[in-house]
């Protein structure tokens, strides 16, 4: 049976548990995530064992009376991929963000990764045609 956690400050153990299937996360960064009342991160489980996380974060804007939920990462263990997991995860922190005040959830994705676009999609999500695409970075 599927089931989805609202991870707090006491579960970092959980994702460090899964670093063979995700990212390498080190516990403390981990703690230091979830100690900050802005960062938000949900797992999946298939029978007690964690096939996903979603981690994100809440965004105040000056122009908003709501935060957004930024979702940051979706992962879903590759076994677990294309079976309605990913979908029915995205849908369940949608549904929480709306039920918990935020204005709006979005991600972002390239348009070019397929497999991304259908999950949000199938979600009830919709494509911004308002995004230009590019995003720009520097490193420290």
């Amino acid at each position: 049976m599927l089931s989805f956690k609202l991870l707090q400050k006491k579960d970092a153990h959980l994702i460090c548990g899964i670093n063979e299937d995700f990212r390498d996360y080190k516990p403390e960064r981990v703690k230091a995530f979830l100690s900050e009342p802005q960062n938000i991160a949900f797992t999946a489980e298939l029978d007690g064992k964690i096939i996903g996380l979603i981690h994100g974060y809440s965004l105040t804007r000056m122009d908003s009376k709501a935060p957004q939920f930024f979702i940051y990462a979706v992962d879903i263990v590759p076994v677990h991929q294309d079976k309605g997991y990913g979908s029915a995860f995205i849908q369940y922190v949608v549904d929480w963000a709306r039920e918990h005040g935020f204005s709006e959830s979005f991600v972002l994705t390239d348009k070019d990764n397929h497999r991304a676009c259908r999950v949000y999609e199938k979600a009830g999500m919709t494509y911004s045609k308002e995004d230009c695409g590019r995003m720009y970075e520097i490193g420290y």
